[in-house]
């Protein structure tokens, strides 16, 4: 175990933890700082919690990381084209009665890639490039939408609020959270005490111990929190099975950025975290994850009614 790298881990957590704690629950909107009425007039919501603004920090941040990474193939580029692109995808989020279409959404990223790879793309490869931005940019999206999608309905129904202390309004967030970085911990303390059986020839520090203690860590976590938080509508089997989902596409989402990494060459995404490496690093499993989360949150929430 690398003790000056579990340091910088350590401090982080210590420090991030609350931090993080206050952006998931705090229940100012900065809406409020607008004039009256406007809100109701031309957006689609009343709030703008942090936890959307910080959202937005990440996500962009993972797209900053991921072009770089992707500039180190092809140094002459229009990449920038996708930060338009993804700056209208989060604005999009606020406004009512969208004038486009997903499917539109998703044609109009196609045409931009398509431009790239075209004008900035000549002896390179344009299908290649042109894959591993729109790939990576679609990624990115369903991401953000999904966790934009835990401040809403149909996921608030199934965790109502029950206490009056504001910072404890979204605990729901925090019960689907928390296993995601719960299972990542655990596994990186197990592995590097007691693994001795390698995981994956894609990332060669993981354990079969490792990946194990994870995933056990995740079905609890999530079974305990759903059984205390969640409408009681909703039996405790479910934040089980919820666990288990978390616990293996957690891992799965690690895998597959190590494998982006390692097609980069590079061995994080970027150094912004200590010892963590960049937002990719340190939030890949959450992105693969929480649209997993969404899609059976809906299928549960269809169902139970």
């Amino acid at each position: 175990m690398n003790r000056a790298n579990l340091k910088k881990r350590v401090l982080f957590a210590v420090g991030a933890s609350p931090v993080f704690w206050w952006i998931i629950n705090s229940p100012f909107s900065l809406f409020q700082l607008l004039p009256r009425g406007f809100t109701e007039q031309y957006l689609d919501t009343k709030v703008l919690y942090p936890g959307h603004i910080a959202t937005i920090i990440i996500i962009f941040i993972a797209c900053y990381e991921y072009l770089q990474m992707l500039s180190r193939h092809y140094p002459k580029n229009g990449f920038w084209v996708a930060y338009i692109w993804l700056a209208f995808q989060a604005i999009s989020v606020f406004i009512p009665d969208k004038v486009l279409s997903i499917k539109q959404d998703t044609y109009i990223l196609l045409l931009l890639v398509a431009l790239e790879a075209f004008a900035w793309g000549k002896l390179t490869g344009r299908w290649k490039r042109a894959s591993l931005l729109f790939s990576g940019m679609i990624f990115l999206q369903i991401a953000f939408s999904s966790i934009v999608s835990l401040y809403e309905e149909p996921f608030q129904a199934i965790f109502p609020r029950k206490f009056d202390n504001p910072m404890l309004s979204q605990l729901g967030i925090i019960v689907v959270l928390a296993p995601i970085f719960l299972c990542d911990t655990v596994a990186y303390f197990v592995g590097s005490i007691f693994g001795k059986h390698h995981f994956s020839s894609i990332s060669p520090k993981k354990t079969i111990e490792g990946s194990v203690a994870g995933f056990i860590a995740s079905i609890i976590m999530c079974t305990i929190g759903w059984h205390f938080l969640a409408d009681e509508k909703y039996p405790w089997v479910l934040g089980a099975f919820l666990g288990v989902l978390i616990g293996a596409f957690a891992q799965i989402g690690d895998l597959l950025v190590s494998l982006m990494k390692r097609y980069f060459k590079v061995k994080d995404a970027s150094n912004i975290i200590p010892g963590h490496g960049g937002v990719l690093d340190r939030f890949d499993s959450v992105f693969f994850t929480v649209p997993v989360i969404n899609l059976f949150i809906i299928i549960t929430v269809k169902f139970i009614h």
